[in-house]
């Protein structure tokens, strides 16, 4: 298939849209009609695409699957938006003023200051606007589209003091405008904290702040303000407006072209400590609520969150790219029966779950039998056994960071001795028959097989190539297997982590694809960035999403 083959676009005559998908628009209505999904060709007759479970094994709301037109934007499950003719009206905000609904929007350019001065860097670094062909304020205004975008931050990344986001991988220390932190504080107060002592340049103060809140932030200012306007919400009173379905909360979505975050359904969302929850029944009204609301676009989508969260259908179509496509040496996983002989050489893991808080390693006896795991299952997630891979806990992972098709970042990260992660950006790679001869010798520590300081220009070149071919065209085939799962654009296309580890399959060293990440608690390793890395991957997603809301084509443009 030629590259062009790949390519999904979404810049077309709206009936023709509809026409492809088997429907008709009938002028001024909405649409209420099933949707039939075009034929699949598959890519390769050797390759098994993997169907993500349906809504019978899911704890989601089921949810209907046609398409429809609300608040000017045409929705269709499974792809990108498409902009009609009308726009919401901008929402005219005086002071900063707490909203009815609890939130607090930003105007970039004025209190939350000019791209030029308003987020300065750790250390300080001067900040550039990015020149992108086609992105320029003429671009903008020629699309006629300033997006405006509510973001409510996942609880589960919210910290409860100052020292202990220190410590906290998801944080980092930046340097922003003292009036952004007040109103960051006062929107969405355990995602930002000021550091304690320091200097700071006048009117700006040093602060540790969740990654996302800082990308979120920064997607304000790219353009001068001309892509984006942000609105900060809590979780709480997004929360308790959508269970209830409060008519403040139901305005000011539509208000909106779309909703950042909310809750990461890939996680253990259904934590009570977490997400405050009162029973279980909340969670599915939750999702059923905002599913019946529909007033606004969600990314990551809800659905696609909620399937990945099984992670085993996501495990087995990187095993049919690894057997068929790119070769790798993916580890064998397989899903655990209730009551089954548990694997005594084998590592489990239970979906919906995150920062290894439901692996169970071989040596782990105490936690290896059906009474545990059924006691930490309790809304049904599943167990898997995986093959233990002991190049993981030596070597480490590549983390590679994906946005709109292109490796942005690549931080290496290895735990040590007493448990903390240690990261360092990737500067330069050893090729694998490198890699394989220098683990022979059992000294090589993690830190050995990263960033090489020996070998020609050439060496480096093409071992460079070697990792990221094998990367991205990892990441094209899993695109393509969701897209047939999903029937239209993934969310992956935008924006992933794909953590790559080292393995050995008949006798050869290999990559191998360890986890997928995608949504907006992903860790960004920004602290293991280099200075002026953190703009470079903000600016990237801030036109990459935006092109995705324009509807001008799915971003994956293999």
């Amino acid at each position: 298939m030629s590259d062009d083959a790949l390519t999904y676009e979404l810049n077309m005559p709206k009936n023709h849209f509809l026409r492809e998908y088997g429907m008709e628009l009938q002028p001024l209505d909405s649409i209420d009609v099933g949707m039939q999904h075009s034929p699949s060709t598959s890519r390769s007759q050797s390759m098994k695409l993997t169907s993500f479970p349906t809504a019978d094994t899911s704890s989601m709301a089921s949810r209907s699957h046609s398409p429809s037109v609300q608040a000017g934007i045409l929705y269709v499950p499974g792809t990108g938006p498409i902009a009609t003719t009308s726009r919401s009206p901008s929402l005219q905000v005086e002071n900063f003023q707490l909203s009815s609904s609890g939130s607090i929007p930003s105007t970039p350019g004025s209190d939350l200051a000019d791209a030029e001065d308003d987020l300065i860097d750790e250390p300080q670094e001067t900040e550039h606007l990015p020149t992108v062909k086609g992105y320029g304020p003429e671009a903008t205004s020629q699309h006629g589209n300033r997006f405006k975008l509510l973001y409510v931050p996942d609880p589960s990344r919210r910290s409860s003091s100052s020292s202990k986001s220190q410590r906290n991988l998801g944080y980092a220390l930046r340097t922003i405008t003292a009036n952004t932190y007040k109103i960051l504080d006062q929107a969405v107060p355990g995602y930002v904290f000021r550091r304690p002592g320091g200097r700071s340049k006048e009117g700006h103060v040093k602060v540790y702040i969740s990654e996302w809140l800082w990308i979120i932030v920064r997607l304000s200012t790219v353009l001068d303000g001309s892509m984006f306007q942000v609105t900060y919400m809590s979780w709480e009173k997004f929360r308790d407006g959508i269970l209830t379905v409060d008519k403040g909360i139901v305005t000011e979505l539509s208000q909106h072209d779309c909703l950042l975050g909310g809750i990461d359904y890939t996680i253990d969302y259904r934590s009570s400590a977490t997400y405050g929850w009162k029973d279980s029944s909340e969670v599915d009204r939750f999702a059923a609520n905002l599913e019946m609301i529909r007033k606004v676009i969600i990314w990551p989508p809800s659905r696609e969150l909620e399937r990945a969260g099984w992670k085993f259908p996501i495990i087995d179509n990187l095993s049919a790219i690894a057997a068929s496509l790119v070769p790798a040496c993916a580890p064998m996983t397989r899903r655990l029966g209730a009551s089954e002989p548990i694997p005594h050489d084998m590592v489990l893991k239970r979906s919906h779950s995150d920062c290894s808080a439901h692996v169970i390693m071989p040596d782990a006896s105490n936690k290896r039998s059906w009474p545990y795991l059924i006691s930490q299952a309790p809304a049904g997630e599943i167990w898997m056994a995986q093959q233990y891979m002991p190049f993981l806990p030596k070597f480490g992972e590549w983390r590679v960071f994906i946005v709109g098709g292109k490796i942005i970042q690549v931080v290496h990260t290895y735990r040590v001795g007493n448990g903390d992660w240690l990261g360092c950006p990737v500067k330069a790679y050893w090729s694998l028959d490198e890699l394989w001869a220098k683990i022979q010798n059992q000294s090589t520590t993690a830190a050995d097989v990263v960033n090489p300081d020996q070998g020609t220009s050439t060496q480096r070149d093409r071992a460079k190539e070697e990792f990221e071919s094998f990367t991205l065209e990892t990441w094209k085939q899993l695109v393509l297997a969701e897209k047939v799962s999903a029937s239209g654009g993934i969310s992956i296309s935008i924006f992933c982590r794909l953590d790559v580890g080292l393995g050995v399959k008949d006798g050869c060293l290999m990559y191998f694809v360890n986890e997928v990440e995608r949504s907006l608690t992903t860790s960004l390793w920004m602290n293991s960035m280099p200075d002026g890395a953190h703009g470079v991957f903000a600016d990237t997603f801030a036109t990459t999403l935006y092109d995705w809301l324009s509807g001008t084509k799915d971003p994956i443009h293999l």
